[in-house]
């Protein structure tokens, strides 16, 4: 999962906007419920559309009306930091389980003291945090008294592409059931973001969409066109600070979210690799330096991590993982994001003008300390 490495992406975002999770208000807008069917395990799960070319329009509402049921508006209210104005606003979630478990995003409910649920008929339930994961923006949250809950049916995010429908639910601006469609406009980006506690981390893979999304629509599920999730808004670029949709928007890939759901659920926290260097892009006066054109050169090994048991050094531009080229400081965020603790990668990296390689064990990523 998430490796700390700490790029420097500034020029990832230039002149261009900023990336920025999406934030909300509260102003919910009840919206009915269709019917789903029931699988024979009792799990009630919305169900798979099949496609046909010629949907066009009709295709959305189809959609609509099958996802609607398993999305929820988030209210949240908390006392704030130490000597801060209380918090409250909205986002939205996604039922992952009929039993009442609901995946939204971090930032969400970050702070929260009080987390207030709001379903598709109208109706209200108190909802508990059952984990959270800062370095993914993902959270799980658990309602008690589910009645008919409705689950999302799970889609495949590595089977995505690029220009298929895509369709955004959510509560924009706190209006509750809003629905916007657009295309996957891209896919497996990684955007710097900032965090709730204002910490800079970036997010992998992430699926990139022209549907219109907005403050509020956080957590809500981003859909294929057969209304199978496959991606969780989380933040949107933004021109000149501004706060609403430029026609750029991105989703976490459902795959992720599942992988990070299953274990905030089975234990409470998710366990990501962890390689322990900070650094950045290889630019013209680095190249010059070093001889190396394309890489990621390590501007800090953190004492105590694999990359220092390695050996690794600052200084080093790693150029390779496994049998995967490093061009950019991007990719190797993205290829320690795919992989898991414990697992043994093998880095090419270049040293005083000479390749070498090194085997290293990544490590379980330590817990945040700026939350």
């Amino acid at each position: 999962m998430v490796a700390l490495l700490s790029a420097v992406l500034g020029s990832a975002v230039g002149t261009a906007g900023t990336f920025a999770l999406l934030g909300g208000n509260d102003d919910p807008v009840p919206v009915a419920e269709p019917v789903v069917r029931v699988d024979d395990d009792e799990e009630r799960v919305a169900p798979r559309l099949e496609i046909q070319a010629s949907d066009g329009l009709d295709r959305v509402a189809a959609v609509a009306e099958t996802v609607l049921p398993t999305v929820v508006m988030i209210e949240v209210n908390g006392g704030g930091p130490a000597g801060a104005p209380g918090l409250s606003g909205n986002g939205s979630g996604v039922v992952y389980r009929s039993d009442g478990h609901i995946i939204t995003n971090h930032h969400v409910i970050s702070g929260a003291d009080d987390v207030r649920i709001v379903f598709s008929d109208g109706s209200r339930a108190d909802a508990e945090i059952v984990g959270s994961s800062p370095d993914n923006d993902l959270a799980v949250l658990k309602v008690e008294d589910t009645g008919d809950l409705t689950a999302i049916q799970i889609g495949d995010s590595s089977q995505v592409r690029v220009g298929e429908l895509a369709v955004a639910v959510g509560s924009p601006f706190g209006l509750e059931g809003s629905v916007t469609a657009g295309v996957v406009s891209s896919l497996n980006r990684l955007i710097p973001v900032t965090g709730p506690g204002g910490q800079q981390f970036n997010l992998p893979n992430v699926i990139q969409t022209d549907a219109p999304i907005n403050p509020g629509n956080s957590g809500g599920p981003l859909v294929a066109g057969d209304a199978t999730l496959i991606g969780i808004n989380s933040a949107i670029l933004t021109q000149g600070g501004g706060g609403t949709n430029a026609g750029v928007g991105f989703a976490i890939p459902a795959n992720v979210a599942v992988e990070v759901a299953d274990q905030l659920i089975e234990q409470g926290f998710v366990r990501q690799a962890f390689l322990g260097v900070a650094g950045m892009n290889v630019n013209r006066e680095i190249a010059e330096r070093v001889g190396v054109d394309e890489g990621a050169i390590i501007e800090e090994v953190v004492a105590g991590t694999p990359a220092a048991d390695a050996g690794l050094r600052a200084g080093d531009v790693i150029v390779g993982v496994d049998d995967e080229a490093i061009d950019a400081m991007d990719d190797l965020i993205t290829e320690i994001f795919n992989l898991d603790v414990g697992d043994v990668v093998e880095i090419t990296y270049i040293r005083d003008g000479q390749e070498e390689t090194v085997e290293v064990t990544l490590a379980e990523k330590p817990s945040q300390t700026t939350e």
